[in-house]
């Protein structure tokens, strides 16, 4: 039997402290969310009851659940795709700049610093008082009311803020691929007459493959987790027109004072993020290896 090396068992004690931290915040909540998920537990109480699978029958059979469900989808995949198409879009911009190309990329990407919390009211505040004034003055009805507090477009009005946010932080990974592109190829195109579109569509996207995988898989799986910034801006209104499961977990667990079978939705939210993030990975890195052969 090999004997441990003396340097693999001080490298060892060194990822200690970060083993025992992901045991402690990541692995250890969710199993007690799983375990409570089970359970009948108010929250607040300290005595609650094993209901085995209760709540997850619950949640097939609540009508006030489709919604917030369906509303996550529509969030998640608007976001996803404007947020690549705009992160592709400016990377490119910024990259086949001559001058001023460091201030573009941190004036993009300074929306990315702001807190979620701190953008949601500061939009909340515009919509309910500037942008009202401003749709006022242009004669534009749907625009002189706000628009958050409008059923028909609040959750239309959330997605297009996260966008504003967050575009910039999805720039610098593609600006990341764009820099790990060999020149030649653009040369090589250019050479065989290739027009600015045809070098973006046969050379650029395809070699952009890894950082499209990065952003899209992220993409998604911070869009069904958004919590804060729509907490900001509407708190899930009106009338519940915005709300995402993750607001309706907060709901049930604390408003309602039902944190068992908040915990069951949060179960059944990580099974969705974890089935489409599988299922992303799978389909995309079969993209990398086409582009890349």
């Amino acid at each position: 039997m090999m004997k441990l090396k003396r340097q693999d068992a001080e490298e060892f004690l060194l990822v200690i402290p970060a083993i025992v931290l992901y045991l402690t915040f990541e692995i250890y909540p969710l199993l007690k969310g799983f375990y409570y998920s089970l359970t009948d537990w108010s929250g607040v109480s300290s005595s609650y009851s094993l209901v085995g699978i209760k709540n997850y029958i619950d949640i097939f059979h609540d009508k006030y659940v489709l919604s917030p469900l369906l509303n996550t989808f529509i969030f998640a995949f608007a976001t996803t795709v404007i947020l690549n198409i705009l992160g592709v879009a400016m990377a490119v911009f910024v990259e086949n700049l001559n001058r001023s190309k460091n201030f573009f990329r941190g004036f993009l990407y300074l929306p990315s610093v702001l807190s979620p919390l701190v953008v949601g009211f500061i939009f909340n505040f515009l919509f309910a008082n500037s942008f009202e004034e401003i749709g006022k003055s242009i004669g534009w009805s749907a625009m002189s009311n706000n628009l958050l507090g409008d059923k028909r477009y609040a959750l239309a009005m959330c997605i297009v803020v996260a966008c504003w946010k967050s575009a910039g932080w999805y720039m610098v990974i593609y600006i990341a691929g764009l820099q790990g592109i060999d020149q030649s190829l653009y040369d090589a195109a250019m050479i065989d007459g290739a027009t600015d579109w045809k070098k973006f569509k046969y050379v650029t996207f395809p070699l952009l493959a890894p950082a499209f995988t990065i952003n899209m898989v992220l993409a998604v799986e911070r869009a069904f987790k958004e919590y804060d910034l729509i907490f900001a801006l509407t708190g899930g209104g009106p009338g519940r027109a915005s709300e995402i499961v993750s607001l309706t977990i907060y709901n049930e667990s604390f408003t309602n004072k039902r944190a068992g079978y908040g915990s069951a939705l949060g179960v059944v939210l990580f099974i969705i993020i974890v089935a489409i993030t599988m299922f992303e990975m799978r389909f995309l890195r079969k993209r990398e290896d086409n582009a890349r052969y």
